[in-house]
């Protein structure tokens, strides 16, 4: 029976004992983590860049929506101020105080009345005018406003003989139906200045000088 002898059995012996050395698995398997590490950090950082390209466009996008939506905003504001203004000038133009209507109403005031003459008309209409404010986290804002003021003054002479004529002439005022509607309901006439008796030889009696108020409701506009 014929004899086989493997010459290189030692040699394959080693070899087998290289491949199987636990020191050498330990760095292949090191080897393989640190390779598989990698590839994840990678494709995570990958993951990232690709996120903050979508963020940055997302950002560019949500700034030319919020410029828009400012722009609208404003363009809003503005046609609501001007709405306002518009509705504030229509208001005045309707309800403005007419002089004419008054001075009407002012002829009728003598009728009736003796010995009392008017002198002297002066007018006055003025304007208090409040500023908007702007709301703010702790109070609210407040519209702006004007407050309009009229008031006519009427110097006049009363040469009744009993010299009480001006104080027929201050209730005929208050009695008059425009004057009734439109003055301030307290001290609407006013009386404000009386003088003493005095003679004027072109005047069959004495007479006083007097200065009646007359004080309009005041309106806020």
């Amino acid at each position: 029976m014929p004899i086989k002898i493997n010459l290189l059995a030692e040699a394959q012996a080693t070899e087998e004992a290289r491949r199987k050395d636990p020191v050498k698995r330990a760095i292949l398997g090191a080897v393989i983590l640190v390779a598989g590490a990698l590839l994840f950090s990678s494709s995570v950082q990958l993951k990232i860049l690709r996120s903050k390209g979508e963020l940055n466009a997302l950002e560019s996008s949500w700034k030319k929506i919020e410029t828009s939506y400012q722009t609208t905003v404003d363009v809003r504001r503005k046609a609501v101020e001007a709405e306002e203004k518009i509705a504030a000038l229509n208001q005045m133009a309707t309800n403005r105080f007419l002089w004419g209507n008054a001075l009407n109403a002012f002829q009728q005031t003598l009728t009736g009345i003796e010995d009392v003459q008017v002198m002297h008309i002066k007018t006055e209409q003025s304007y208090a005018v409040v500023d908007e404010v702007k709301p703010k986290e702790s109070r609210p804002g407040t519209r702006a406003s004007s407050t309009e003021r009229i008031s006519m003054i009427i110097d006049a002479i009363d040469s009744s003989s009993q010299l009480a004529g001006h104080s027929r002439y201050k209730a005929s005022i208050s009695t008059q139906p425009f004057f009734q509607d439109n003055l301030q309901k307290t001290n609407g006439v006013l009386l404000l200045s009386l003088s003493a008796p005095q003679a004027d030889g072109n005047r069959r009696n004495p007479f006083v000088k007097f200065s009646l108020q007359c004080s309009f409701a005041e309106k806020v506009r």
